[in-house]
């Protein structure tokens, strides 16, 4: 939908037609026109975050009724063309808005040229777009329900949070769920059907400050996300430096939950497919699912080819220790592929992993199968991946590592622990592993019983582990682009006693920047 440029400037205009008193940082009065937040106020105005990002609300409306406009609370130092935007359950964009004209600080409002008409007790998104970050939030602001008039706020989920963000240098659907509860101060202008009096909005004249958006006047999307607040990362970013890799929260399943199809313990299940007391069984050869919500673990005992695209997968049913799980009839050579995009797959929130586990997210029970994983978030278990001969692991967001053993005899924790297995890529992954001694590396390659070749290492972001990255087995690896975070002994582990070695080893440098010598 074209953006409509209405012009806040003569807001006194617009608002004598809809019979309350506004300006550009005032709230609306009473009669008939609604907001979640009068004269209230962020805990903070100004978050550190400087990246181009839409940060959002999600709320209903217990009465049918049109959204006439939207509102933001501003800090000095959020700067730029702000756009703000409506959207429907399913993502789909219903109406913009440029603000113009704006006041320095304090709650901001534009009206859009047509009203937009709401269904009662159904899920919207508001959002704007801050070009340049420092926007104003409130962290634990909906721990619990929130309700002003016909307005509610009253998510219950990590997965279907109120406040929610998306990165990007141009208005987006924000689909990514504060994992802090936060309010990002986002509201809406509503009107409820069974207000009096016609609405009559007045033909605005754009200002001068209201031009349509363009690349030139918006921050690079590949900007880091750098949102801390006393050293605490905040709205689901992580400090690190701009790069090639996937920043935090821009992979995985972003999409709106309601455009999935569920199955769970006791319930549907695709066809083909049946629930067992280990989690939901597919025997089929070439499978695809698409568009699912498995709300228990996965296994599959076909042949071919697995595809799991733009899908959530909990891990966690009965007594399972794994999320998706390959499992061919026979070990031996590689007789399969599984393929994984654009989801998330993580353990069950809630549930705790059977102890001693150090299984990954994604899994071939005899690592046999090759395994394809692009723009996935992977969290919550013990290891991010384990790639096979062949395997594609490129562009995914690995975090949240999980200790299932003891002090004495800890699991395995690794970003991506390669097992054995040559042509393997691993590209453009944000890997952020526990700085701590029982996680061996972001990424290391151990072969059990033999040396790896065509291990391609390039343009990752690579923090935690007793190292960064330790190469036992694998021959002439490729390590070109990476940034090296932090470790407990340093960023390479030490070759000694091990047949590893490197091939090209260049552009790879560490946190400040510095280049990293060929260990």
């Amino acid at each position: 939908m074209k953006i409509a440029v209405i012009a806040s400037v003569v807001l006194a205009l617009a608002a004598a037609a809809l019979g309350y008193a506004l300006s550009g940082n005032d709230t609306p009065a009473k009669s008939g026109v609604q907001s979640l937040w009068s004269q209230a106020a962020p805990t903070y105005t100004d978050s550190p975050d400087s990246t181009g990002v839409n940060v959002g609300l999600r709320f209903h409306s217990t009465v049918a009724g049109q959204i006439i406009g939207i509102r933001f609370y501003k800090g000095s130092r959020n700067t730029g063309t702000h756009i703000g935007s409506l959207w429907s359950p399913s993502g789909t964009l219903l109406n913009s808005v440029v603000f113009t004209n704006e006041a320095p600080t304090g709650w901001q409002a534009a009206t859009f040229a047509t009203p937009i008409d709401i269904a009662p007790s159904t899920t919207y998104e508001v959002s704007y777009l801050a070009p340049h970050g420092h926007y104003a939030f409130s962290d634990d602001y909906f721990n619990a329900a929130y309700k002003s008039g016909d307005l509610v706020a009253d998510q219950a989920t990590p997965q279907e949070a109120n406040g929610v963000y998306k990165y990007a240098d141009r208005p987006a659907v924000p689909v990514v769920a504060s994992p802090r509860a936060s309010n990002y101060w986002v509201d809406v202008l509503f009107r409820p059907s069974s207000t009096t009096g016609a609405l009559q909005l007045p033909s605005l004249t754009p200002g001068p400050s209201s031009p349509a958006p363009s690349a030139s006047t918006s921050p690079s999307a590949s900007a880091s996300p750098s949102v801390s607040r006393s050293s605490t990362p905040h709205a689901g970013a992580v400090t690190a430096p701009a790069g090639g890799y996937v920043k935090p929260g821009t992979v995985g399943y972003l999409g709106s939950t309601s455009a999935l199809k569920i199955y769970q313990p006791g319930g549907a299940a695709p066809g083909g497919c049946s629930w067992q007391s280990y989690g939901l069984r597919c025997d089929q050869t070439n499978l695809t699912l698409d568009h699912v919500w498995i709300k228990g673990s996965f296994y599959w005992t076909g042949s071919g080819r697995l595809t799991i695209s733009h899908s959530i997968v909990w891990g966690g049913t009965g007594d399972s220790w794994y999320a998706v799980l390959g499992h061919p009839d026979t070990s031996g050579a590689i007789d399969s592929t599984i393929e994984v995009t654009d989801s998330t797959v993580e353990w069950m929130p809630g549930q705790t992993m059977p102890p001693g586990e150090d299984v990954g997210p994604i899994w071939s029970a005899y690592g046999n199968q090759t395994l394809i994983a692009i723009r996935d978030d992977l969290s919550g278990m013990p290891q991010g991946i384990d790639p096979t001969a062949g395997s594609i692991i490129r562009d995914n967001w690995i975090h949240g590592l999980v200790q299932t053993g003891t002090a004495s005899t800890p699991a395995h924790l690794d970003g991506i622990f390669s097992q054995g297995g040559s042509n393997i890529t691993i590209e453009g992954n944000y890997i952020d592993a526990p700085v701590r001694s029982d996680a061996t590396a972001a990424i290391y390659i151990q072969d059990r019983g033999a040396t790896d070749t065509g291990i391609s290492i390039v343009g990752n972001y690579l923090n935690g582990g007793a190292f960064n990255l330790r190469n036992q087995t694998g021959i002439n690896v490729d390590v070109r682009n990476n940034t090296f975070a932090n470790s407990v002994w340093g960023p390479v582990g030490d070759l000694t006693g091990y047949p590893g070695t490197y091939g090209t080893w260049s552009g790879n440098i560490t946190l400040n920047g510095a280049a990293l010598a060929s260990p």
